[in-house]
């Protein structure tokens, strides 16, 4: 997959957790525009620290062990931003689970490519 369709992807990903945690609302807000801007990062960040040099470019940062320590920090960080009071002001938490949220969706995309996910 090319790195727009990381983007849309997580862009996707990122408005159905923007609207299960309330934050849609009727004007962009702050916590919308970083929480959009954090889930790009982590959309196309494997692919920079891992770029295509060929067919096989998978690693460590592509794996399915990673696609977990991913998903357990992305829960992590979104039960804890879920839990802090005046969610609607972003915080470092927010912002993290709107990153491993990015990363979480590349990895899952990968791995429905035929290459997959390493082990």
């Amino acid at each position: 997959m090319n790195s727009r369709e990381h983007i849309f992807i997580g862009i996707i990903a990122f408005f159905m957790y923007a609207y299960f945690i309330g934050n849609i609302v009727s004007s962009i807000n702050n916590a919308l525009i970083w929480g959009a801007a954090a889930v790009v990062i982590g959309s196309i960040i494997p692919d920079f620290i891992e770029p295509a040099t060929s067919y096989r470019h998978r690693g460590f940062f592509h794996s399915f062990g990673t696609l977990v320590v991913i998903f357990c920090l992305f829960g992590l960080t979104a039960l804890i931003a879920l839990g802090i009071a005046f969610f609607s002001e972003f915080s470092a938490f927010y912002l993290a689970s709107c990153f491993f949220l990015g990363y979480l969706f590349h990895l899952l995309a990968d791995s429905i490519t035929p290459m997959g996910l390493p082990r």
